[in-house]
């Protein structure tokens, strides 16, 4: 029985938080702390922890908010507020249970700082860029600064000062690469998206330009990685060399993807992530070499 509930809890909580989002806003963090500290200790698992809780709660703040447009595109329609299986008071109340949780071990097992950034990332994403989705096609921009604030928390959270440059470059790393990650989105689901009432791109630009779009904001995050490199961040010759082969990997692999007539957008969404995911561990690996 108390597994079953247990069960349960966390399957309701995996849809509620698009448990992948919260996964990967904490694994930035923790690499964040990683690239400060140079070590992986309690304190770096409890703010990664805190962050994890943080975007859960937001995530199912921002389902809470959108559950009217969720009902109105395919892809969203079984999530848990359209249809039926939960609440969108309940829900409301998850969102702000599990967002105070998160920004609680923030303030306590990290430091003020943290803390703060924690909130704004909240606020920005909930309170900004949800909002400008209905607005301006401009909300992709205002919604790549929710990537990019992930990492400073983290860095932050080791005790390191967030106007650094080696973590602001990690921050414009994320900021750049989320742009092709939105746009490859919504070449997947424009239609949906313009139906729902968003803002979106696909309404403004063909296709093809939105593909040469995405393809400028994949060099610039290849490129973002190579000054990364050369700024003399990164130490072992393998993790550069593998980092080199990476960004080569990505330049090449959309190249080719985008000349296609027929592109397999979530495919290549996919692989973008993948690619953040490998360098931002390669990132790690090498501050603990």
């Amino acid at each position: 029985m108390v597994k079953n509930r247990v069960k349960s809890s966390f399957l309701i909580f995996a849809e509620l938080s698009k448990i992948k989002i919260p996964f990967a806003v904490a694994f930035s963090a923790f690499t964040g702390y990683i690239l400060f500290k140079q070590a992986v200790d309690v304190s770096a698992l409890i703010a990664t922890f805190g962050v994890f809780l943080l975007a859960g709660g937001s995530a199912a703040l921002n389902q809470y908010q959108e559950f009217r447009l969720d009902i109105l595109m395919g892809r969203t329609q079984n999530r848990p507020i359209p249809s039926g299986r939960f609440s969108a008071g309940r829900t409301l109340i998850f969102s702000m249970v599990f967002s105070v949780i998160g920004a609680a071990i923030l303030f306590f097992g990290a430091n003020f700082t943290a803390f703060l950034i924690g909130l704004l990332t909240l606020v920005w994403y909930n309170g900004i860029y949800t909002p400008l989705k209905k607005r301006t096609v401009f909300a992709v921009l205002a919604g790549a600064f929710v990537g990019a604030f992930p990492p400073l928390i983290g860095w932050a959270a080791a005790g390191g000062n967030v106007f650094d440059s080696e973590i602001l470059m990690i921050a414009a790393l994320l900021f750049i690469w989320q742009v092709p990650h939105f746009i490859l989105l919504l070449l997947k689901y424009g239609k949906e998206y313009e139906i729902a009432g968003f803002s979106a791109l696909t309404s403004y630009l063909s296709e093809a330009q939105l593909r040469k779009v995405i393809f400028i904001w994949i060099l610039a995050t290849a490129f973002s990685v190579i000054i990364i490199i050369v700024s003399g961040m990164i130490g072992s010759k393998i993790i550069i060399t593998a980092l080199m082969a990476s960004s080569v990997w990505l330049i090449f692999t959309f190249y080719f993807i985008l000349k296609k007539q027929q592109v397999n957008f979530k495919m290549a969404f996919i692989q973008i992530n993948l690619f953040l995911l490998l360098v931002l561990a390669l990132f790690s690996v090498d501050s603990l070499l």
